[in-house]
């Protein structure tokens, strides 16, 4: 048996004053049985308002007593080493009778079950021998402190969300049941990460954010889905990720993105890798986005729409049809302005592919061709290299949406046509 004093247990227990409520452990059973007292004094902070006049001990105070006692057991048990214990549940909680100042409560408690990092305890407190309260406590241990998740006391993290070393969890942000949070990512406060969400490393997450609520789809009746976000992404604040609709499928974000304020990712959206997604975004149902494309702010993507890898789209765009990769587009409705050059030589695309792109470019808007005949006269005509073999592979997949064929050079030249009208007598 082991006995610890107050300076024992304050090397074990986080809590300080004015709640730490034990004084001594008297036996100790290392993550099988523990009991400790407390000696209740007239100065205990907590009668100043329960009550002045009848002094009696809170009962929740009592089952954080009992729960703390637990807590030294825990962890002691082999393998708690850098760990934090949680409240889980309380079950079957009974109240016998009143704590009153100069009583010296004994709390007594004892392992049911333990499984992985849950795990279920009973406890017991008395005075006396007499039993003032009893009932049953499920708790959990988690990683804590400079090697593990530093999560801010006013943050709420559901038992069965598996957080990773070095993981921050800001104030008043609630993680909720079946959530994996990986290394070094850090979320800010106010954000609700809803069940559901595997969030991958070093992920920068601000204030706000919300993760994983339902989707904004009438069909949906409540179907397990998945949002699947990737490594080193930063999401501005108030971000919103939905759910997707449909059994077992996924909402998907991959690495290196930057999505700015208020962009909204709806659900079963697709969105690759270095995308740049401005701020006020919407996007719609089942959009997917390809790497390294950027979206300018609040610009609006019809469901179902692709925008392909290095594509842009300027900023207040309603897009309505498919965007190929390498395309530049812009308007209400978005119209093809060019070739997105400077971006291609951002990229490291070299001078050689880039000129094959510009060849495409004119066989898919200014030849006249149908999607179809164009990728095959870009196939026939132009070098097989792999940005070619991309923009080929994009035409040649199904698409719900369509590809815009009209260019804005098409779109000036219909609007000379009403000014022209009156000149013409009609």
């Amino acid at each position: 048996m082991t006995v610890m004093d107050i300076n024992e247990i304050m090397k074990v227990l986080p809590h300080r004053y004015p709640f730490i409520m034990i004084d001594r452990v008297i036996e100790l059973e290392d993550g099988k049985r523990a009991v400790a007292i407390k000696n209740v004094t007239i100065n205990e902070p907590f009668f100043q308002g329960h009550f002045p006049s009848l002094p009696i001990m809170p009962g929740v105070l009592i089952c954080e007593a009992i729960a703390q006692t637990g807590v030294i057991m825990a962890l002691r048990s082999a393998g708690s080493e850098g760990k934090i214990v949680y409240f889980a549940g309380i079950d079957n909680v009974r109240f016998r009778r009143p704590v009153v100042p100069g009583d010296q409560l004994r709390f007594e408690v004892e392992t049911i079950w333990v499984r992985g990092n849950l795990g279920k305890m009973h406890g017991k407190a008395l005075v006396d021998g007499e039993l003032a309260c009893e009932g049953d406590f499920t708790f959990s241990l988690v990683d804590h402190g400079a090697g593990g998740a530093k999560i801010h006391p006013t943050a709420v993290v559901h038992p069965s969300a598996e957080l990773a070393k070095g993981v921050e969890i800001g104030a008043y942000t609630i993680i909720g049941p079946e959530v994996q949070i990986g290394q070094g990512t850090k979320i800010g406060p106010y954000c609700n990460i809803n069940r559901w969400t595997t969030i991958g490393k070093d992920n920068v997450i601000n204030q706000g954010v919300s993760i994983a609520a339902p989707p904004q789809d009438i069909k949906y009746k409540g179907e397990k889905g998945q949002v699947i976000i990737g490594d080193k992404n930063l999401i501005r604040e108030f971000v919103t990720i939905h759910l997707p609709s449909g059994e077992n499928n996924a909402t998907i974000i991959g690495n290196e993105n930057f999505i700015m304020v208020h962009a909204h990712i709806p659900h079963n959206c697709k969105i690759g890798n270095q995308v740049v997604v401005g701020g006020y975004v919407g996007l719609a149902g089942y959009a997917e986005i390809d790497d390294q494309a950027i979206i300018g702010g609040l610009a609006g993507i019809h469901q179902f729409v692709r925008i392909g890898r290095l594509a842009m789209v300027g900023a207040q765009s309603k897009v309505l049809k498919d965007i190929p990769p390498f395309m530049i587009v812009d308007g209400n409705p978005s119209q093809v302005r060019g070739v997105n050059s400077i971006g291609l030589q951002r990229r490291g695309v070299s001078n050689e592919a880039t000129a094959e792109i510009k060849k495409a470019f004119k066989l898919i808007y200014e030849s006249g061709n149908t999607t179809a005949k164009a990728a095959e006269e870009i196939k026939k005509r132009l070098r097989p290299l792999p940005e070619i073999d991309l923009l080929v592979n994009f035409l040649e997949e199904e698409s719900k949406r369509g590809i815009s064929k009209k260019t804005a050079i098409e779109a000036e030249a219909d609007e000379l046509i009403i000014p022209e009208i009156p000149e013409l007598g009609i």
